[in-house]
């Protein structure tokens, strides 16, 4: 039996979590130690551990001074700390100075040394004894070989979500979204057709009933609407007249003859292209679990945040935001901010960001602007070459640091 001892940090959980089960076995025991004193901040480990409050022990610094003066810190540690136990400890977490003195500390209690690399997926293990302290050459390297879901990754990150809920996977096959991207590829969507689609998206994009395709085609005429219902006065919703050439373009088939879905609405004004990413990213990247339209929140809160695509891969998030097209600079800027804000104050730095789009970027504006806060702008010009969308491929394999099974 072994104490297992971290450096709490709530703004990046995955180091203590990813050390624990790469060492945790069934007796161990948990120390945690923290400058805040909300101990309620470890329910996620306790609860993704199933572990009773008595196995895990935490010193918190109570007062502010007790986090920066060394001295007082390492007679605190000391004071707690049992000479016969077995202290496996995680130097990654909290600040500089806290690890400076907990490295101290348990040197003097003989115990093995860690830090936890979750950017490279691995953990570096230096014994401590009495060698040369500057011999590196018996340090070892420890791979991490768990791999956790996203449900794990955000209920770490302190964070609720739907993801046991229907409707986070395609609703049409890889051929049916890659014939409508190839109609967008090509150009090959007709004036009357591509105006229909905008028409649908601005004026019945979410609707929660099915409706038939002639009154979205003609326009419902309000004598006929109130003939129908006098007591509802529902707005009469702008007619969409290129709606059959953009069905017979895309290839569609509405699974109602002559109606469509609000589900079916939403596919046709933009969520292909969400699962033509889907699609995509399955392919070249392989990742351990992949979802659309996941929503997150904070518990407590009413506001909620809807990821397009999210998928984890070797431990690492990947978020993607999905865009067909992009009206103007000032839209393109805030889908960069609510996708940076996004990454800053739900997912943590272990979270990789990317947007793709179908909007050009001939002179690499955007791109500049999206890679200035954090982000991985895919254009229009990186999905249409297999040869580009290769190094896409590469380079979230290299960000993940997956091993080679």
């Amino acid at each position: 039996m072994k104490t297992l001892v971290n450096i709490f940090d709530p703004d990046e959980p995955l180091a203590a979590y990813l050390f624990l089960k790469q060492y945790y076995q069934e007796g161990d025991r948990l120390l945690f130690i923290s400058t805040r004193e909300d101990r309620r901040l470890l329910t996620p480990y306790a609860a993704l551990f199933h572990l009773p409050d008595e196995q895990i022990d935490f010193i918190a610094f109570k007062r502010d001074e007790d986090s920066y003066i060394y001295e007082r810190i390492s007679r605190r540690l000391s004071s707690r700390l049992d000479p016969n136990a077995t202290y496996w400890v995680n130097l990654a977490g909290g600040t500089r100075y806290l690890a400076l003195a907990v490295q101290h500390v348990f040197s003097q209690f003989r115990a093995s040394l860690f830090y936890v690399q979750t950017r490279e997926n691995v953990i570096v293990r230096s014994p401590f004894d009495d060698a040369d302290p500057a011999d590196l050459s018996r340090d070892s390297i420890d791979a991490i070989r768990y791999r956790m879901s996203m449900s794990e990754y955000f209920r770490l990150h302190g964070l609720g979500h739907d993801l046991d809920a229907k409707g986070h996977r395609p609703t049409h096959s890889e051929a049916d979204v890659q014939r409508v991207f190839e109609c967008f590829r090509a150009r090959r969507l007709p004036h009357r057709a591509f105006e229909a689609l905008e028409l649908l998206r601005l004026h019945y994009r979410g609707t929660r009933h099915a409706l038939p395709i002639r009154d979205i085609t003609f326009g419902r005429s309000r004598h006929d609407q109130f003939q129908r219902n006098p007591a509802r006065q529902t707005p009469v919703r702008r007619a969409v007249p290129g709606l059959p050439q953009l069905l017979d373009a895309l290839g569609f088939v509405p699974a109602v003859p002559d109606m469509l879905q609000p589900a079916e609405i939403d596919y046709l004004t933009g969520g292909w292209f969400e699962e033509y990413v889907f699609y995509t990213l399955l392919r070249l990247v392989a990742p351990q679990q992949i979802a659309i339209g996941v929503r997150i929140a904070r518990p407590g809160t009413q506001h909620n945040n809807e990821l397009d695509v999210v998928f984890i891969k070797a431990n690492t998030l990947f978020v993607v935001e999905c865009k067909t097209g992009v009206a103007s600079d000032h839209m393109f800027n805030e889908i960069v901010y609510k996708a940076s804000a996004l990454k800053e104050s739900f997912l943590g730095p272990s979270c990789h960001s990317y947007i793709f789009t179908l909007k050009q970027d001939y002179d690499h504006r955007l791109h500049d602007v999206a890679a200035l806060m954090g982000i991985t702008l895919c254009p229009k010009s990186t999905l249409v070459s297999p040869a580009l969308m290769d190094k896409v491929a590469d380079q979230i394999r290299a960000i993940s640091h997956e091993l080679d099974r």
